[in-house]
């Protein structure tokens, strides 16, 4: 599904693996540049989408990169699918969750870096521990629109899965101190179903109120 789509910028949406996880594709009009926004398993028609050269996979890995958000297997499935049919392209993920990722390519495992630059497209880095120690956001400014590429991270309603007090804590203060200080019109786009305006996130999440040591599958509801 096409999400946005200007004279210089086109992002696409995909669907797959047993968990429904998003895949997002950015690709630049400009320089033919792509970027890949998490994996999951047997992503066919993510692949059907990305500008290759069959012939010459050094082509291809020259032209795109991945970024997953977070090391959990439902997000990284498909990297051999890609490997195998695409090439051995480049992968960017949180250093903390590298370990998760078994690739003979290149993985550039990210601790302070700022931004993630592929020729023209320009992604910053939001550090976003809690779903996981590695957990990273992605914010894409086109001008015409905002986006937050979330991963499992902040979803329409709440926050993703945590396994301690100690980790909500963590994706408690990642979301209000660090995504909530993006722009109101962003969209976030997570890793799973649909996506939500940080403003109509923020309206959610004014009715929380964050007390005892809690962590699990919460909601920002009462």
């Amino acid at each position: 599904m096409i999400i946005f789509e200007n004279t210089d910028y086109k992002i696409q949406s995909f669907i797959s693996g047993m968990l429904s996880n998003n895949s997002y594709l950015i690709t630049s009009k400009t320089s033919k540049k792509n970027i890949i926004i998490d994996i999951p398993y047997i992503p066919r028609d993510l692949f059907s989408k990305i500008p290759r050269d069959p012939l010459n996979k050094s082509n291809n890995v020259k032209n795109t990169i991945g970024i997953i958000t977070h090391g959990h297997f439902d997000h990284i499935e498909g990297i051999d699918f890609i490997k195998d049919r695409y090439g051995e392209i480049e992968i960017y993920m949180g250093f903390e969750d590298s370990k998760y990722l078994d690739y003979s390519g290149k993985i550039t495992k990210l601790r302070s870096q700022e931004k993630i630059i592929h020729e023209d497209i320009q992604l910053e880095i939001v550090y976003t521990p809690g779903h996981s120690q590695g957990s990273i956001c992605l914010y894409f400014d086109v001008k015409e629109k905002k986006y937050l590429f979330s991963g499992d991270t902040l979803f329409p309603g709440g926050p993703g899965k945590t396994t301690s007090y100690l980790n909500f804590k963590k994706i408690y203060e990642s979301i209000s101190n660090k995504i909530y200080k993006l722009p109101d019109e962003t969209i976030i786009l997570p890793g799973h179903g649909s996506g939500i305006s940080i403003e109509e996130s923020k309206k959610e999440f004014h009715s929380f109120e964050f007390k005892g040591h809690i962590f699990g599958d919460i909601t920002w509801k009462k």
